[in-house]
């Protein structure tokens, strides 16, 4: 009589096709992301820009998506330290970077040991807000203008102190650039972050500074600091009568710094387009733009492709500019 058992080939391909079927049910019964907490990596201290606008992308985030969103500060060497780990984090889209022009292109650029190639090891999601610079100086310096202020440098030559955040931030160039322009030597002192060295400047110890205008026009309206020229393309709405670098007699700044989001390298499709999709609601919420606003940033919003394409933009930009000052890129 003729075995009605299945061969162990059979066996085989209905055990492979249970464990498919399993399979396939795990993965739709798992809930769409974000079903968990996601963490926004700031590579400076808290109360920089960096800081202020990953909070509003947090809280923003969160609402919209109904799970925390909590800010993690990860401020040193120049950004490196929050921007490695936000590339090296897992492609799950629970970490995410909000990164700025010196932590994603400025010191990629001019670090060869930065560690992070920002158009491989990054995806730009898109851009939060334009957050115009500034260069302060303390009170107590000689000047009411940049022209004033070059000619007190050239006559004191290293007397005056330049804080900075760190060699390759986007507010050291902006000074290179005028220095070497104009022929004049500054001290320049480097601080962990923008608002140490913002402390600094208030009280004195360093003589000027270039960072984000919310912050300084603060400072300037308690009569500590004086704002000289703005630090981009075009004139800041938080300080109107303050002119550009252009305006005042110096070379022009071509970069105008703004801060972003970003998440690993090597998202999903699904992820991906949850992430873009959670970005562009938010962005166009009335409130957080207002939030943005009040702050004294210029509220963005790109669509899918728009931030990367502008990133390479700013790459190739930021190298012409380093060699401008005498720096020679490694990009």
């Amino acid at each position: 009589m003729r075995s009605k058992l299945p061969c162990a080939g059979t066996l085989a391909t209905c055990g492979f096709a249970l464990l498919a079927l399993a399979s396939g049910a795990a993965i739709a019964s798992e809930p769409p992301f974000p079903n968990r907490a996601v963490r926004i990596i700031a590579a400076q201290q808290a109360g920089s820009a960096a800081d202020h606008v990953a909070r509003a992308m947090a809280d923003a985030l969160a609402d919209h998506w109904g799970v925390p969103v909590v800010v993690d500060n990860r401020p040193g060497a120049s950004g490196a330290i929050g921007t490695q780990a936000a590339a090296r984090a897992p492609s799950d889209g629970y970490t995410l970077l909000v990164g700025g022009l010196s932590n994603v292109v400025t010191s990629p650029s001019l670090d060869p040991d930065y560690g992070v190639d920002p158009e491989n090891d990054l995806i730009a999601i898109g851009r939060i807000a334009r957050v115009p610079f500034v260069l302060a100086i303390h009170v107590d310096v000689p000047a009411s203008s940049l022209a004033d202020l070059v000619r007190h440098a050239r006559a004191n030559p290293g007397e005056l102190v330049f804080a900075t955040s760190g060699p390759t931030a986007y507010s050291r160039l902006v000074v290179e650039r005028l220095a070497r322009g104009q022929g004049i030597h500054l001290l320049t002192v480097e601080y962990r972050g923008a608002p140490a060295a913002t402390l600094d400047l208030v009280a004195g110890r360093a003589h000027l500074q270039v960072n984000e205008v919310a912050t300084m026009k603060q400072h300037a309206d308690a009569g500590r600091i004086r704002p000289l020229a703005i630090a981009g393309d075009r004139r800041a709405a938080a300080l109107p009568s303050v002119p550009t670098f252009a305006e005042a007699g110096a070379a022009a700044i071509p970069m105008s710094p703004w801060y972003g989001l970003f998440a690993p390298a090597g998202l999903s499709r699904e992820t991906r387009a949850r992430l873009d999709s959670a970005y562009r609601a938010v962005m166009r919420e009335t409130r957080v733009r207002a939030r943005l606003e009040t702050l004294g940033y210029e509220p963005m919003s790109d669509e899918p492709g728009a931030f990367a394409e502008a990133l390479r933009r700013d790459l190739a930009t930021v190298s012409t500019f380093a060699r401008e000052v005498g720096r020679v890129p490694v990009r």
